[in-house]
């Protein structure tokens, strides 16, 4: 344009004085228009980008170190959950003892009974007695003698029967039912009771760690934007100044053309150089990448909270410590605690055990035994008792084989199932093919559902602890934006048998009731019959219990081997099994007999839809 501008001043015939002032005109407008937007432009990247860091400040508004995350309607008062459960369990206490008291009383009773029924048949008054012989001939006194004894002795019979009756009529009139019913009952109230406490504190915590993820994802996100902003904010900034310096040297050319020296003034735009420092952003010069603002801290999410987590042993030492009874294990939904424990019993060895898998480390010979429940594994044997190594790897023992006394320090740990914390209990009742009916229920919806669970053991437990998003309830669950999917109900063995609600930190399920449907194509259903008893050859010898539940439990498990119960006394203790084999449905009416002592029998329904099968003894 320089050149062009020179050459017409050189040929004022070429010129048209007019349209080349027009021109001038027209273009100074324009520029004066660009500059304009070029500026509009830079001040708005500006104020966009100190948009960006004013926004980072907006993650920690009304946010200090007390502020607390807790769920909808919770005030974070967890006092009356504390009481209701410590104030239960005080209570069961209280049943639990008068129960026991009540069973040691029978007990007792029960062992008396057993020392006078003995001392009662050691009495026989038909013995020819020494006391009764006489140096004397005479026939007199040796008949008083004999009177003197036989009177003696009919007193002693007496007063052993009527001994004997009074302790059997005080067994009789003991009847410890509603203390035992009083305690299961109360202690039901008191797991639910805790359980509810439980997870409420996990719903805290969930609710917590969410809120305090998405205040630390606030402020990245916030100085990520920012960050992003001032590098958008400086290449627009950038780019104007170039433009802002075309801008310049045109109205410069410009006004040259109106000058009287053209080209000196031609000469003085091509050599000028203009600052562009007004085409600035404050933004981005106060932008400093290592001034990242440290929002304010609540003290919960730097594990703050008012209770342990319900899933260590911190929360049953500091919350349930000086409790009455003692309190259940961890249910909640938050909840991933062992049902197993393994005790450790030195100098014991199995008599057989499967060499051909091994395990280089206990604890994976313990995950091993915990996956196959106590039905498929009795517990581990460590050879040397000093902890399995790849040279000197640990063993799984089948249940029912026997162990015996080891010579070289071997040891056995035995699996436990753990029914209270830090308290364990003994089982190995076998695997069978048992059905359970399971109810649950859904904490933001009225009601209950059941279903039918197959395929279990006949001691299996079953509780809602995690989610899944790999079940059809649960893919379902992920594509309406629950990314954990849907709650899913476990066996003990950690099997998914059912699926819940879609994953919610405020919707979970929890199962309310389980109950025994039946096995081995028989059900958990029972016919009574009063005075009646099977000889001692009709019952499975040496299998003997003292609740019916373990009873039927372990008939159940019989499947067609054990046909039902026999209860002596019918007093609810002291349960024998009826063997299978010699006593069947076809003809146990004509093998049972006719008891004088109240015993009563239990048959065990078949189930017509299924077949019966032989279970594991």
């Amino acid at each position: 344009m320089a050149q062009a501008a020179k050459a017409d001043k050189a040929d004022p015939v070429a010129t048209d004085s007019a349209n080349l002032t027009d021109f001038v005109v027209q273009m100074k407008g324009i520029l004066d228009e660009m500059l304009r937007d070029l500026m509009n432009s830079t001040n708005l990247a500006n104020a966009a980008c100190q948009a960006a860091y004013n926004n980072i400040s907006a993650c920690g508004a009304g946010v200090n170190s007390s502020t607390v995350f807790y769920p909808a309607g919770f005030n974070g008062d967890f006092t009356t959950y504390k009481t209701n459960h410590s104030t239960c369990r005080s209570e069961q206490h209280q049943v639990q003892t008068r129960a026991s008291r009540c069973e040691a009383t029978r007990d007792a009773y029960i062992t008396l009974e057993n020392e006078y029924l003995a001392a009662f048949r050691a009495l026989n008054e038909y013995n020819s007695p020494q006391e009764c012989a006489s140096a004397e001939t005479d026939v007199q006194t040796y008949l008083q003698s004999m009177v003197t004894h036989f009177q003696n002795t009919r007193i002693a019979w007496w007063e052993a029967y009527h001994r004997l009756q009074n302790i059997t009529t005080n067994i009789s009139n003991m009847d410890c039912t509603v203390d035992t019913l009083a305690q299961v009952s109360k202690k039901s109230q008191c797991d639910q009771d805790q359980l509810t406490y439980e997870n409420l504190v996990c719903s805290v915590y969930q609710t917590t760690n969410e809120s305090c993820q998405t205040y630390v994802n606030c402020n990245d996100n916030a100085w990520n934007h920012y960050v992003a902003m001032v590098q958008n904010t400086n290449n627009t900034v950038v780019d104007n100044q170039w433009e802002y310096r075309a801008i310049k040297r045109l109205q410069c050319l410009l006004d040259a053309f109106a000058a009287t020296d053209m080209d000196a003034a031609i000469d003085a735009c091509i050599q000028a150089r203009y600052d562009p420092s007004s085409v600035s952003s404050a933004c981005v010069s106060s932008y400093n990448p290592n001034g990242k603002p440290t929002p304010p801290q609540p003290a919960v999410c730097q594990g703050g909270n008012s209770v342990p987590h319900p899933n260590t042993d911190q929360f049953a030492a500091t919350e349930y410590a000086g409790l009455a009874a003692s309190p259940s294990l961890c249910y909640a939904t938050c909840c991933t605690q062992s049902m197993y424990t393994f005790t450790t019993h030195s100098g014991w060895a199995p008599a057989s055990y499967d060499s051909s898998t091994s395990y280089s480390s206990i604890s994976d010979a313990q995950s091993a035994c915990e996956s196959l429940t106590p039905s498929g594994c009795y517990g581990i044997f460590d050879i040397s008792c000093d902890g399995a190594t790849a040279a000197q790897p640990a063993y799984l023992i089948t249940p029912g084989t026997p162990l015996q006394a080891s010579s070289s320090g071997s040891c056995v740990l035995v699996m436990r199932l753990a029914t209270e914390r830090n308290t364990t209990v003994t089982t190995t009742l076998p695997a069978v093919n048992c059905t359970w009916d399971v109810t649950f229920n859904r904490t933001d919806v009225t009601g209950v559902r059941t279903e039918r669970i197959t395929q279990s053991a006949v001691d299996e437990a079953f509780k809602f602890i995690t989610c899944s998003n790999e079940t059809a309830q649960g893919q379902s669950c992920a594509s309406q934006g629950y990314a954990n999917g849907a709650w899913v109900m476990s066996n003990r063995a950690g099997g998914i048998v059912a699926d819940g609600s879609c994953c919610s930190s405020t919707k979970f399920n929890r199962v309310v009731g389980q109950t025994l449907y039946g096995c081995n194509g028989y059900l958990n259903t029972w016919n009574q019959s009063q005075n009646r008893y099977f000889s001692v050859d009709k019952t499975i010898r040496a299998l003997r219990y003292s609740t019916i539940v373990e009873a039927k439990k372990h008939c159940l498990s019989l499947g067609s081997l054990c046909w039902g119960l026999m209860d002596d006394g019918c007093d609810g203790s002291g349960f024998a099994l009826v063997d299978g084999i010699g006593v069947t449905t076809a003809n146990w009416d004509s093998e049972v007999l006719v008891s004088s002592q109240g015993t009563c029998i239990y048959e065990k329904k078949p189930d017509a839809t299924a077949v019966q099968t032989t279970g594991s003894n």
